[in-house]
């Protein structure tokens, strides 16, 4: 029983870090859109390859009939500032969880910077940080019209419920556990 024991705490403690590494998990689909959560302020945002070939008001539009805010610069400064590209996060962690552009190493949307032209955050894959440009995204226009690279996104979020921290699924996970010992120690007597 002690070996029992032993084991699956040393599986919540393998879980537990790797989890509280990683900012973001898998949001599921909302409204037709598959999402990602951002575990720090529980917002669900949508992946970055909902939409293609469209401009930021057709996008903007069709995020708010589901039920999404399109993002501040603040918001999506929050979000980004937790996910951190110093090794590669790019590929193993952010891209499947985020979407990213179809034909090339790109994660880019546009954001509400209070002006149209709109501003956009973005980071390819070799990338060591997130880049934001404020006043470049014209509310009306299709980045590269009709073509494969006609990939921009916009960074749109629904406030969600709070993620469990992994420390607090750990705790309950152990507690879990001594409970089912103590019943297990109780039942031989």
């Amino acid at each position: 029983m002690k070996k029992f024991l032993v084991f699956l705490c040393a599986i919540a403690i393998v879980c537990g870090v790797k989890q509280s590494y990683a900012a973001i998990i898998d949001g599921g689909n909302i409204g037709g859109f598959d999402t990602f959560q951002d575990v720090n302020t529980g917002r669900i945002w949508l992946d970055m390859d909902s939409f293609f070939n469209m401009s930021t008001t057709t996008m903007v539009a069709a995020a708010n009939n589901a039920g999404f805010t399109f993002a501040t610069k603040t918001d999506v400064q929050e979000l980004l500032d937790s996910l951190p590209l110093t090794s590669n996060e790019w590929t193993t962690t952010y891209k499947p969880l985020m979407g990213d552009a179809p034909n090339r190493e790109l994660i880019w949307g546009s954001y509400d910077d209070g002006a149209d032209p709109f501003g956009w955050a973005f980071a390819f894959g070799l990338d060591t940080g997130w880049t934001f440009v404020d006043n470049t995204v014209v509310a009306d226009f299709i980045q590269n019209e009709d073509t494969s690279t006609a990939d921009m996104n916009i960074w749109a979020y629904q406030t969600g419920a709070p993620v469990p921290e992994p420390a607090t699924m750990l705790l309950l996970g152990s507690g879990l556990a001594g409970l089912f010992g103590l019943r297990r120690k109780l039942r031989k007597r």
